[in-house]
C-alpha cells in the first residue's frame, strides 16, 4: 500500500490557501511576535490546559495510507467538555473578525478535533479560535461545537480533495526511485580519486554523518558529490538534497550536472533559487500586495501552474521560473520557493540554509530532518557565517533618524534619543577607544526593544503611508541585533569601534562552530568540499563538525610536472619589509610574464600595495598589456576581463588574493598560463582579526593560525588553482615571499605541491622558467 505522510497544516493549505503573499518585509519579525503571542495566551490557561498537544492518526483512502499529524495549540478539559484551542495572531481589527472569518483556520482546528475524538472515543467536541491582535494585545474568542459525524464528513471531504494530488506525488516518487536505481555514473570512467570521493560521500550519507573533503581542481567535485547523494536518496525516506554555494557560477555548474543526468533518464525535480532582488520583476523589491501585482492574489493563481510544473517538468532554473511566473502573474521568487518545496534537489546560496534573516521566512522549505547538504567551496562558509550572525549599529544613524522623526512622531523620536544616549554612555566607559565591552550592553538592548515595539506599530499602521525608508531600515537592524543578542554566548563578543566620525557597536561572532553545529544537527548528513580546505581538522572544527566526522584528502588527478611551482626565498613580503622589496618584486613579475608570451594573473595582498607596486612597475616596464583591477569592479567589468583572457593573448591582470578573480574563474589551456602571488595571503591586520586571534590563543594557543595563517594560505591555494584546470594544462606559479619556505607553511602544502622549487635570485628564476617552457616545446 502506498504511503503519504503530511501535516494537518499542509492538508488544509492545499485546499484552502488563497489570497495575497503575506511575506511582507516584516514577516520574520511577525513570525517571532506570533510565537510570543502563542506563549502568552497559553501561559494564561489553568491546570486543565495541555499546550502543544501532538496528534497523529492513520487513514486509508483509495488504497493510499495517509499518516496525518499536527500539533494543536492546546486542549482544554473542564466541566466534562473538551475544547480544541487554536491561537492566531493578527494585525486585523478584531471587530472585523466574525464566525467563518477564515475557513482555513476553522478547518485546521476541525482536523485536530476529529483526530482527538477518534483517539479518545468521544462523540462531541468544541473548538475555539482565539485571535490575538499584536497591536492592541487584545483577544477575541470564537466558539464552535461539532459531533463526530460532522467532523468525519468534513475530514474525508478534505482528504478526498487531496487524493488526486497524493496519487501524483506517489507516481512521481515511484518514477524517481526507479530512475535513481537505474542511474549509472554519467561518464565512461572515473577520474583519478573520483571513485574514492564518491564512495566516501555515499557512505557518509548512509551513516548520517559529516564529511570534510579537500578535492583539488580536476577531480570533478560536482558530479562526485551529486551522483552519490542522489543514489543515496532511495535509502532514506523523504530526503531532499540541498546544493549550497557561495557563487552564482557554481549554481549553474550544479544545475547543468543534474541536467546531464536527467538527459540520461533520471527523474528528479530540481529547483535553482535566485536571490529575491535579482529575480524580482518590479523596479523596487517591495512585497506589499498593494504595490506588487505579482504578490496580490498570488495563492489564487498558484495551484495550476505549480501542479503542471511538478507533473510535466523536472528542471526549474531561473529562465523556467521567470517565464512561468510572467505567464501566470506570479512572484518569481515565491514561485521558486514553492517549487523548491516540491523538488528533490534545491540549488541555492548558503544564506537560505544558514542566515537567520532568510531562514525564518520559509521554514517549510528549508531545514527538515532528512536533508542532505552538499556545501560547495566550503572554505567560504566560515566568514560568511560570521557576517550572517554579526549585526552592528551606528550611533549617528540613530541620531539622524531622531532629528527626522521629531517632526513626525514624538514617541519614536524619544525612543531614538534614548538609544543615542546609551551609545554616549558606552563611549564614555571606553574612553573613545576601540575595545571589547566587558559585558552585554543591557541598557542599549532594552532601548532597542522599546524603539522596535513602537516603530513596528507605526510601520503597520496603514495611515502612516509616507514614512521614511530610514525608519524601516533602522527597525530591521534593531530587531536583528536583539534577535542575535538572545542567542549570543561565549563565542560572541560586543565591541565598540570608531570609524571616522562614527561610533559603531557590534555583536561579533568570533567562533562560528557552535552556531553551525546547531543548524547542521537538523540535517541528516552534510558534505563539505573545496579545493582548498587546509588543514582539514581545522575546518572540521570551525564548520561545526565533530571529532568522529570524516575527513578526506583527494590527490590531484593531474601530472605534478605540469605545474612549475616556485617560491622566491630571497624576498620577504612581511609588512615591515615589503616596501624595500618592491623593485625586486617588479623584476620578478616582469621576468615571469616576459619569458613566454601568454596570459597571466598577478595577485597582491591588498589594493593599496598593488597600487604602490604598479607605480614602480610602470616606470620600469611596459604596462600597455596590464589591466589594473579596481576595488569597486562590477559584474559587467569582470565579464569583460574574463572575455579578454578567453579571446586574446598577452593579457596581464593585476588583482588581489581573495578577490573575484582568485576563485570561480575557469581559464583552461592557453587562456591562463601563469600566476604570480605576492605575500602569504593573510587577511589585513584588523581589530576583528585580533579578537579572533586572542580568542583562539586562549582556547587552543593557536590564535595566529586561526585568525591569519589558515585563512591566508587558503587564499594562496585558491589563487594558484587558477592555472591548472585540465590534464592538458601546463603553467607557472611563482610565490614571492620567503616565509612560504618555512616548515610551518610547507606542512600545509597539498600533495601536488611537494615538488616546489626555491629560487633565490633573478638568474635562477629565469633558468627555471626557460627550462620549463623549453621542455614543453620539445614534447
Amino acid at each position: 500500500m502506498d504511503l503519504i505522510k503530511l501535516s494537518v497544516r499542509e492538508l488544509v493549505e492545499f485546499v484552502y490557501k488563497s489570497g495575497d503573499i503575506n511575506v511582507k518585509s516584516l514577516s520574520a519579525e511577525r513570525a517571532m511576535e506570533g510565537i510570543k503571542a502563542h506563549k502568552i495566551l497559553q501561559s494564561l490557561m489553568g491546570e486543565n490546559y495541555q499546550k502543544e498537544y501532538f496528534l497523529k492518526r492513520e487513514f486509508t483512502v483509495n488504497n493510499i495510507q495517509f499518516i496525518i499529524e499536527g500539533r494543536a495549540d492546546g486542549i482544554i478539559s473542564e466541566n466534562n467538555e473538551i475544547i480544541i484551542d487554536e491561537i492566531k495572531s493578527t494585525y486585523t481589527n478584531l471587530d472585523f473578525i466574525e464566525k467563518n472569518y477564515n475557513e482555513a483556520h476553522i478547518a485546521q482546528a476541525k482536523c485536530y478535533a476529529y483526530i482527538y475524538c477518534l483517539d479518545n472515543e468521544i462523540d462531541t467536541i468544541s473548538i475555539q479560535l482565539r485571535y490575538y491582535n499584536l497591536d492592541t494585545e487584545k483577544t477575541k474568542t470564537i466558539l464552535y461545537k461539532y459531533n463526530l459525524n460532522e467532523l468525519e464528513l468534513f475530514f474525508y471531504q478534505l482528504l478526498n480533495s487531496y487524493i488526486d494530488w497524493a496519487q501524483t506525488i506517489i507516481d512521481l516518487k515511484k518514477k524517481r526511485e526507479i530512475s535513481i536505481d537505474e542511474l549509472k555514473f554519467p561518464f565512461d570512467y572515473y577520474r583519478k580519486g573520483q571513485r574514492d570521493f564518491s564512495v566516501a560521500v555515499f557512505s557518509t550519507i548512509k551513516e548520517g554523518k559529516k564529511l570534510f573533503s579537500q578535492a583539488p581542481t580536476g577531480v570533478g567535485k560536482t558530479i562526485s558529490v551529486l551522483f552519490p547523494a542522489i543514489k543515496s536518496m532511495n535509502y532514506k525516506n523523504n530526503t531532499k538534497v540541498y546544493y549550497l554555494t557561495a557563487k552564482s557560477s557554481t549554481k549553474t555548474i550544479a544545475f547543468n550536472t543534474v541536467r546531464m543526468m536527467v538527459d540520461k533518464g533520471l527523474s528528479l525535480r530540481t529547483t535553482v533559487i535566485t536571490a529575491k532582488d535579482k529575480i524580482c520583476f518590479m523596479d523596487e523589491t517591495n512585497c506589499d500586495p498593494e504595490y506588487c501585482p505579482y504578490a496580490k492574489g498570488y495563492y489564487d493563481r498558484l495551484n495550476t501552474p505549480l501542479k503542471n510544473a511538478v507533473k510535466n517538468s523536472c528542471l526549474f532554473d531561473r529562465e523556467y521560473i521567470e517565464e512561468t511566473a510572467r505567464k501566470h502573474n506570479l512572484c518569481p521568487f515565491e514561485f521558486s520557493l514553492d517549487l523548491g518545496y516540491m523538488s528533490d534537489v534545491v540549488i541555492c546560496d548558503y544564506n537560505y540554509y544558514f542566515d537567520p534573516r532568510v531562514a525564518l521566512q520559509r521554514d517549510d522549505v528549508f531545514k527538515n530532518t532528512n536533508d542532505i547538504l552538499l556545501i560547495d567551496e566550503a572554505h567560504n562558509l566560515e566568514d560568511r557565517t560570521r557576517d550572517m550572525y554579526s549585526p552592528e549599529l551606528i550611533k549617528e544613524d540613530f541620531y539622524e533618524l531622531y532629528k527626522e522623526m521629531k517632526k513626525i512622531n514624538k514617541k519614536i523620536s524619544s525612543a531614538l534619543f534614548t538609544i543615542n544616549k546609551r551609545f554616549i554612555e558606552i563611549k564614555k566607559e571606553t574612553d573613545n577607544e576601540p575595545r571589547i565591552l566587558e559585558s552585554e550592553p543591557v541598557d542599549l538592548i532594552s532601548s532597542l526593544r522599546k524603539f522596535s515595539s513602537i516603530a513596528e506599530e507605526f510601520i503597520n499602521d496603514k495611515k502612516n503611508e509616507n514614512m521614511p525608508d530610514e525608519l524601516i531600515d533602522m527597525y530591521f537592524k534593531s530587531t536583528f541585533f536583539i534577535k542575535i543578542s538572545e542567542i549570543a554566548d561565549s563565542n560572541f563578543c560586543y565591541y565598540i569601534d570608531f570609524i571616522g566620525n562614527k561610533t559603531k557597536v557590534k555583536l561579533f561572532l568570533i567562533d562560528p562552530s557552535s552556531v553551525l553545529k546547531e543548524i547542521l544537527k537538523n540535517a541528516w548528513s552534510s558534505i563539505f568540499f573545496s579545493a582548498t580546505l587546509t588543514p582539514l581538522k581545522y575546518f572540521r572544527y570551525i564548520l561545526g563538525g565533530d571529532d568522529d566526522d570524516y575527513i578526506l584528502k583527494i590527490k590531484s588527478p593531474f601530472n605534478d610536472e605540469n605545474l612549475n611551482l616556485m617560491i622566491s626565498s630571497d624576498i620577504s613580503m612581511k609588512y615591515t619589509e615589503r616596501e624595500a622589496n618592491i623593485e625586486s618584486a617588479c623584476s620578478y613579475i616582469n621576468k615571469v610574464i616576459s619569458e613566454k608570451k601568454g596570459n597571466y594573473m598577478v595577485f597582491f595582498p591588498s589594493y593599496s600595495f598593488m597600487g604602490k607596486i604598479y607605480e614602480v612597475y610602470e616606470n620600469l616596464y611596459d604596462t600597455s598589456n596590464v589591466i589594473l583591477q579596481h576595488q569597486t569592479i562590477n559584474e559587467e567589468e569582470q565579464t569583460e576581463i574574463v572575455d579578454k583572457f578567453k579571446n586574446e593573448t598577452g593579457v596581464v591582470l593585476f588583482t588581489v588574493v581573495g578577490g573575484v578573480f582568485s576563485e570561480g574563474i575557469d581559464l583552461p589551456l592557453e587562456k591562463l598560463i601563469g600566476a604570480v602571488i605576492i605575500g602569504t595571503g593573510i587577511p589585513q591586520i584588523s581589530f576583528e582579526r585580533n579578537i579572533i586571534k586572542s580568542f583562539f590563543d586562549e582556547k587552543y594557543n593557536s590564535g595566529y593560525d586561526f585568525a591569519y595563517k589558515y585563512p591566508g594560505f587558503n587564499r594562496i591555494l585558491q589563487s594558484a588553482g587558477r592555472v591548472i584546470r585540465t590534464e592538458k594544462d601546463r603553467g607557472i606559479v611563482l610565490m614571492i615571499d620567503s616565509r612560504l619556505c618555512q616548515m610551518t607553511y610547507i606542512r600545509l602544502f597539498p600533495e601536488h605541491w611537494k615538488h616546489y622549487k626555491r629560487v633565490n635570485n633573478a638568474n635562477s628564476l629565469i633558468n627555471e622558467i626557460k627550462s620549463f617552457w623549453d621542455e614543453k616545446e620539445n614534447k
